[in-house]
């Protein structure tokens, strides 16, 4: 008897408390601003060429090795102003991928691809509502990541040159001895230091 009025007193006490979940997918909660997950994109400037050089630093420091970029090279044309103020025309051989595919299938989400892009190329876009029915779904090409970036544009912050900032210890600000004591060791979560409206981690 004790057992079935147990649970039974669990449920009552509830019901007068705020519902914890929503009615999905009709409400949706706001995703946090450092949502780790989604799906890939890759960015586009304002002429909707691809901002990736093909430098394959994604796909070298990849741990599960999903990324695939075939470079190509390209001749474009670029101004440049002489010293007497002239322009002169010049042609240069510029490198894009002319394949970029992420397997989605094994990704673990690190974001390493994402942090060391030098021109923040690809990028996390924060999506939870997206399906998959067959593993071919989850293969991403270029045209996915287009796509992606467009439904998203830079909707998320984790990018390249923000992510290189939040872990990029301050090394020019002096560390006083009160906050050297609460700089973590291994096992421990790491301390934060408030400084007025700014919260800090120490590194």
């Amino acid at each position: 008897m004790l057992n079935v009025l147990k649970p039974l007193w669990v449920s009552i006490k509830r019901l007068f408390h705020q519902p914890m979940t929503v009615n999905y997918p009709i409400e949706r909660r706001e995703i946090p601003p450092r949502f780790r997950g989604g799906i890939f994109a890759l960015s586009m400037n304002e002429q909707g060429e691809l901002n990736c050089i093909a430098c394959q630093l994604c796909q070298q420091i990849c741990p599960s090795q999903i990324i695939t970029v075939v470079r190509g090279f390209k001749e474009v044309e670029q101004v440049i102003k002489k010293p007497d103020g002239t322009e002169q025309v010049v042609k240069r051989k510029k490198t894009y991928p002319q394949e970029f595919i992420i397997d989605y299938n094994a990704c673990m989400k690190c974001e390493l691809c994402v942090q060391v892009c030098p021109v923040d190329s690809i990028v996390m876009v924060p999506s939870v509502g997206d399906i998959a029915l067959s593993r071919e779904d989850l293969l991403l090409d270029i045209e996915k990541l287009k796509q992606n970036w467009l439904r998203f544009k830079m909707s998320a912050w984790a990018t390249g040159e923000t992510l290189r900032a939040e872990q990029d210890p301050k090394r020019s600000e002096p560390i006083d001895a009160a906050q050297k004591a609460k700089i973590p060791t291994a096992g421990k979560h790491p301390e934060k230091v408030n400084e007025g409206w700014k919260t800090k981690r120490i590194i």
